[in-house]
């Protein structure tokens, strides 16, 4: 009997076994489709559309790039790149999975690989203005802020209305040094969408680097632009970072502690919030604590050059040359187009009597960022230690020219006599 038994099991899980896979149903094409947004809703959904051989291949291609995007907005970018990967087989033509696949993997910071996939499917659809901004994307995380220029402005020209290509192109002119034209692009992007909080991000990212590099404008208008974004959308912890520093920066350090405690305190692993803190404790000159946030930032983030070059000036501030040149070695390293690293070890430089060093720093910082008053100031410093007086006088010109009201500039042209 017994025997009997176990050969009938055997045979109802051979039966089992053998039937087919349930097929996909119409009601499923609906459920797959929102899934992209609500993946735990249709995720079953487009696993029987993609695993019914019967169902149509541009079917199952839509479910695959439906169940990459609901990975994708999970933050499972391995999982969104594989199953785009696999669109792209059954569709080789398909120019939307190489565009999603190409934002999966600059998501993941693999920027070759990005700009390989939005490439191809720019060649499918030459007009396709999503995949140039993403590429364009790809450019920026590269530091080439001119191909990223070339491929949003391309955008641009492909719909006029587009906020984000005006928004990311404005990005790339604020990485240039070109504030005026990143606020034009930026100010055009919230014109079109005044409820677009990421422009007014961005256009206070603008107008706080024009304040930092030309002397130009005020602390206020970027914190202004922060706390307008801020209203429009509380949730983007970079702003309450970025409005921290700015504060900083105006000296209200009481106001950046608090912006800079709160991206802490809602993601105790984000390292903008330990990097805006140690800014606001250097404030307080308080820079042994201040080192302290910037090591915890750094160890969540170790290509935070930022940090890096805060941490030397915060080392500079205690004397430890050696160890800030270090940390400005570290963040352009890590960046090599970092005017402000660059500027900063010119002067760890100028500490150590080494004006050489000092003055190729300077003239590095110059290249990437033409309209940085202070370091022509430093740089015609520099060369009036070592006698040079036309050197020295060109610089602070160029300083004026950028910014008449500029004091050190303004003071070292009366001490030249003029």
């Amino acid at each position: 009997m017994a025997a009997r038994g176990s050969a009938g099991l055997l045979l109802c899980v051979g039966l089992l076994l053998a039937m087919p896979a349930l097929a996909a149903t119409p009601a499923d094409r609906d459920a797959c489709a929102a899934s992209a947004d609500k993946p735990d809703l249709g995720g079953a959904a487009c696993d029987r559309i993609i695993g019914d051989a019967g169902e149509p291949v541009a079917e199952r291609i839509k479910a695959l790039k439906n169940r990459g995007r609901g990975a994708f907005n999970k933050k499972d970018y391995d999982r969104a790149i594989a199953d785009y990967g696999e669109a792209i087989k059954l569709g080789p033509k398909d120019a939307s999975a190489f565009a999603h696949r190409c934002e999966a993997y600059e998501s993941k910071e693999d920027h070759a690989a990005a700009i390989a996939d939005c490439s191809e499917a720019i060649r499918i659809d030459p007009k396709y203005g999503w995949a140039r901004n993403n590429r364009g994307v790809a450019w920026y995380g590269l530091h080439d802020y001119d191909a990223a220029l070339a491929d949003h402005s391309e955008a641009i020209r492909l719909d006029s209305g587009d906020i984000w290509a005006y928004a990311r192109r404005g990005m790339a002119w604020t990485e240039k040094g070109e504030f005026d034209r990143a606020v034009a692009d930026l100010t055009e992007a919230v014109t079109i969408n005044p409820k677009y909080a990421f422009g007014f991000g961005q256009r206070g990212q603008a107008l706080f680097r024009k304040r930092l590099i030309t002397k130009k404008g005020g602390w206020v208008l970027a914190i202004a632009d922060y706390s307008e974004a801020i209203k429009l959308d509380p949730g983007l912890l970079w702003l309450y970072s970025s409005r921290g520093v700015a504060y900083s920066n105006d000296r209200q350090y009481d106001l950046a502690v608090n912006d800079c405690s709160e991206v802490v305190r809602r993601e105790p692993k984000n390292p903008a919030g330990y990097n805006c803190r140690g800014v606001a404790l250097e404030g307080f000159k308080d820079y042994g604590h201040a080192i302290s946030d910037y090591d915890r930032s750094i160890g969540i983030d170790p290509k935070n050059g930022v940090a890096y070059w805060n941490r030397g000036n915060a080392r500079m501030m205690q004397r430890r040359t050696d160890d800030a040149i270090r940390d400005y070695d570290q963040a352009i390293a890590i960046n090599p187009k970092d005017f402000n690293a660059f500027n900063s070890r010119g002067k760890a430089f100028v500490a150590k009597r080494d004006s050489n060093r000092a003055i190729e720093d300077f003239t590095q910082a110059i290249e990437v960022s033409p309209s940085y008053v202070e370091a022509y100031n430093n740089r015609g410093l520099s060369h009036e230690v070592q006698g040079r007086r036309a050197e020295a006088i060109a610089d602070f010109r160029k300083a004026q020219s950028i910014d008449p009201d500029d004091p050190v500039s303004k003071q070292q042209l009366r001490v030249f006599g003029f």
